[in-house]
């Protein structure tokens, strides 16, 4: 097998290529790099935090990866943006080197007073200010060599940089000292490679999959949800550090104004599977300190969600993600959950015993898993990129994601192989559409149904739902399940709902939705909530003026 890497042209992106194709030839892969130029490349004499485009390391290269030109692409995670382009996945997260930064030239107690300190990062620079405000800060760009030059040249006195990337070039003796991630916080990612692939299942995934490191990419699962949550890029001061010790996730976020001040900070902790809904949350948190004004404060208060009301109808367990990253784009979001997520014990099945193992949601795994020990076994299926960061987040990689994300998509791409006599185990909720074991047994498998969990109505749901719309009318409705379409118009009725606009997540949502008489008004083209957002916006774009809202 040979497959093309692509990459940038710096010393140290050579680097992390060239260490990549070692670990592909341990495997017996061959490979050949492709050195490819970027936005961020041709831009040298701007500060990063003021040319404000997400992607401006990876773009040209994920255009490659799309167009078949090369096979896969190795990043510095903390240059690839959180949502990626369809048809693209991160098929490994190898094991992170060090993620602090380090200064060069003096230890930050020794910088004298006035002394000029060189950073391209807001981050950096932000964090910086409010430990030592007397310190002069300058933007340098340029490669490693070049900002180390124009140290010894006296243009600084001391220079601001990643320690991994130090390190990783042989420069770890020039570090003075490492800053620990308790007096400044890192960037989302940082130390940690992103080995990026097509999400075809094709060989390049399958085998650079082997390279993944679960704990790491749990941690930086928790950092990437921060930075989702709160709508940041590399011109926002946003950091995230987490750890994993014993299956327990520990996180440090915060929230930095470029001055120093205002600075938010929080810190949580919790098993690693739940590695995404820990960020998230602690970037809810963050937002409700204050971070919002600091984010507005940034994009110079062009919030493209400024002024809109939108309530949020997922679970309360589910709904930081969405909620926070709405907020951060400017909305007022109301979460109303109109369902609760409640495991139920069940007898546990001999793992290995299947050929292949279905989830349709990350609840799935979630409830699975708790008292299931996340061992090899049979092949897995996720439907949809949330389930396949749950299953990968606590080790498992996933073999096959359809795709659209939707049930009647799953037989189709499972037929691919003969499943005559081969046994699925389908762990999922107790009361869900029944189109994937009958399809399944319909092509020869023996379907084991496994209700792990079940969606109740949460007590007392008509009540609120009356006093809320009573007095609150939304711009949007968001509605994330067929569930949530049932037990809302339950709750609220036909009356309270009308003149609402419904964004619905997907196909089989909206159908629900509209066989119950409510009309959407906007679905995602993805079953994705990611995908709900940028439809979401794209929408209100199209309208610039907020609307003028008045209780009814």
């Amino acid at each position: 097998m040979k497959l093309i890497i692509g990459s940038r042209g710096s010393q140290l992106a050579l680097w992390q290529a060239n260490w990549v194709a070692a670990r592909l030839a341990e495997l017996g892969v061959e490979t050949h790099l492709e050195i490819i130029k970027t936005t961020g490349d041709k831009i040298t004499d701007v500060p990063l935090a003021k040319v404000g485009s997400k992607g401006l390391f990876t773009k040209e290269i994920e255009e490659a990866l799309l167009d078949r030109r090369i096979d896969l692409a190795v990043h510095s995670l903390k240059d690839l943006p959180t949502i990626l382009p369809d048809g693209l996945t991160v098929a490994a997260i190898p094991e992170r080197e060090i993620p602090f930064d380090a200064l060069i030239g003096s230890t930050l107690e020794a910088l004298p007073h006035g002394a000029r300190v060189g950073t391209s990062s807001l981050r950096r620079s932000a964090q910086l200010k409010r430990l030592r405000p007397d310190l002069i800060i300058e933007p340098i760009r340029g490669n490693l060599d070049t900002r180390l030059r124009k140290l010894d040249e006296g243009q600084f006195q001391a220079i601001l940089l990643a320690g991994a990337g130090l390190r990783r070039l042989g420069w770890g003796h020039r570090i003075t000292e490492l800053l620990p991630a308790d007096l400044m916080c890192p960037a989302v990612g940082q130390g940690a490679l992103a080995i990026e692939t097509r999400d075809d299942q094709g060989d390049a995934f399958l085998i650079c999959s082997k390279l993944d490191h679960a704990p790491t990419r749990a941690a930086v699962t928790a950092e990437r949800a921060v930075l989702a949550a709160l709508g940041g890029g590399c011109q926002v001061p946003i950091g995230a550090h987490a750890t994993v010790e014993n299956d327990q996730l520990t996180l440090r976020a915060v929230v930095i104004h470029p001055e120093g001040e205002p600075f938010f900070d929080d810190r949580c902790s919790a098993p690693a599977a739940s590695a995404a809904t820990l960020g998230a949350a602690a970037a809810h948190r963050l937002l409700s300190l204050g971070a919002r004004a600091i984010l507005a404060s940034v994009y110079g208060g062009d919030l493209p969600l400024a002024g809109r009301r939108i309530l949020v109808t997922r679970a309360q367990s589910q709904a930081g993600t969405f909620s926070s990253k709405l907020r951060a784009l400017g909305a007022e979001v109301v979460e109303l959950p109109v369902i609760e997520i409640h495991p139920i014990p069940f007898e546990r099945p001999d793992w290995t015993s299947y050929h292949w193992a279905i989830f349709t949601s990350a609840n799935a795994v979630e409830a699975f898993f708790s008292s299931t020990a996340a061992t090899p076994g049979p092949k897995l299926c996720a439907i949809g990129p949330a389930t396949a960061e749950a299953l990968r987040a606590i080790g498992l990689q996933p073999d096959l994601l359809p795709e659209d994300f939707v049930a009647e998509s799953l037989a189709e791409t499972l037929s691919s192989e003969s499943l005559q006599g081969k046994r699925i185990l389908l762990p999922r909720a107790a009361s869900a559409r029944e189109i994937i074991p009958e399809q399944l047994r319909a092509l020869g498998a023996h379907v084991d149904v496994l209700p792990v969990y079940e969606n109740r109505v949460p007590a007392g749901l008509a009540e609120r739902t009356r006093d809320l719309l009573s007095s609150w009318k939304p711009d949007w409705i968001t509605l994330t399940s067929s569930s949530t379409a049932k037990n809302l118009l339950a709750a609220a009725g036909p009356d309270l709902l009308a003149g609402c606009s419904i964004a619905s997540i997907g196909p089989i949502t909206s159908d629900t939705a509209r066989r119950l008489g409510l009309p959407v008004a906007l679905e995602a083209p993805q079953s994705t909530t990611d995908s709900l957002v940028e439809t979401i916006v794209a929408q209100v774009e199209r309208h610039a003026a907020p609307p003028e809202h008045s209780a009814r």
